[in-house]
């Protein structure tokens, strides 16, 4: 049977040879955009990449990109928003489809966060980093591994309280040393209702060099990097495959990017200025790269600066990160569940 997703790639086939796209004029700023919906939105000038959200739907758009995905797994075209004099803009169609989009009902079924996979780095055999502090005259060790199974068992637990009609699931509980191939495996294969979705949520602790390096960042998937994410065997038109496998790429890049901004809010909001933030980045983590879903990396700060070591080392301190990164997957389950939501792979 053609799955649900092949429906929505034979969509936007269709678009391209039928969307008019209407006379472009001197085009409106981004700004001016989202007041006009009153939509709200977040937009990254260094990666060409944002996303428009009204009443948990969401449209997410690159520079120079003709389209538009949206979060009922549909497309349209546009033409392409473009960096002016005084800094983004759309030209007028785009505020028409955006326009029509918002306004249909919302009757399209829901979809929600069935699993939450949180993934302590490192482990037994492999402390990750390890940095050294001094403290009223005595030496302490700050090491990565146990720092980031302490955060991450505290956000496990809020979670937990929080969805108990969830699969909360850690990688690790203890001083064990699952592989990174072992890591993504337990992500990919976690089983998930046709309505559901996972999300992975990566936690390590960062080091340098320079001592003086410190603060906190989340990490997500470069935009550029390309993988497989549909499995040949589900789809019976192979000429579709590169579209619909570019459409889930664009999928899970838009709502990695969500997560990965709720919780850098949510940790510059816990931390206040014990910490400054390093803000957004994006990498091919191996973690990030391989696991088929939405999902991101946290570095809590750096153990080898001896003011972060010693925060680090600190339970307080520990309970604020994992505030802070819970509030940001609650805020992001909260949009998600309220949204007409991404398909599922299945």
């Amino acid at each position: 049977m053609v799955k649900l997703r092949i429906l929505f790639a034979i969509l936007l086939i269709f678009l391209v040879f039928f969307t008019a796209s209407g006379e472009d004029s001197a085009g409106i700023s981004y700004n001016d955009l989202l007041s006009e919906l009153g939509a709200e939105g977040f937009w990254d000038p260094v990666l060409g990449k944002g996303v428009i959200v009204k009443d948990g739907n969401m449209a997410g758009f690159s520079v120079n990109a003709d389209y538009f995905l949206f979060d009922d797994g549909s497309a349209q075209l546009i033409s392409p928003p473009y960096i002016g004099e005084g800094g983004l803009f759309f030209q007028d169609n785009a505020l028409k489809i955006l326009e029509s989009y918002f306004s249909v009902p919302d009757n399209i079924p829901h979809f929600k966060i069935g699993a939450i996979l949180i993934d302590p780095g490192h482990g037994g055999k492999d402390p990750g980093a390890v940095g050294e502090y001094t403290l009223n005259g005595k030496k302490y060790r700050c090491v990565e591994k146990d720092v980031v199974l302490d955060c991450s068992t505290k956000i496990y637990r809020k979670l937990k309280e929080k969805y108990p009609d969830k699969a909360i699931m850690m990688t690790r509980t203890g001083d064990t040393y699952p592989s990174l191939e072992d890591r993504v495996e337990m992500a990919n294969n976690i089983s998930l209702k046709q309505d559901e979705a996972i999300i992975y949520v990566s936690v390590h602790a960062n080091s340098s060099f320079s001592k003086t390096a410190k603060g906190y960042e989340v990490w997500y998937l470069s935009q550029d990097y390309r993988r497989n994410l549909v499995d040949e065997s589900d789809i019976e038109t192979k000429e579709i495959l590169p579209i619909l496998n570019n459409m889930m790429e664009e999928e899970f890049t838009m709502e990695s990017i969500l997560i990965a901004k709720f919780i850098l809010d949510g940790l510059t909001e816990q931390v206040g200025d014990l910490s400054p933030s390093r803000g957004l980045k994006e990498e091919n983590w191996f973690v990030v790269r391989n696991a088929r879903m939405p999902s991101v990396l946290i570095e809590l700060g750096f153990v080898s600066n001896e003011e972060e070591g010693r925060l680090l080392n600190s339970e307080d301190y520990l309970q604020k990160c994992a505030d802070g990164i819970y509030n940001g997957v609650v805020k992001f389950i909260d949009y998600f569940e309220h949204s007409r939501g991404f398909t599922s792979i299945e």
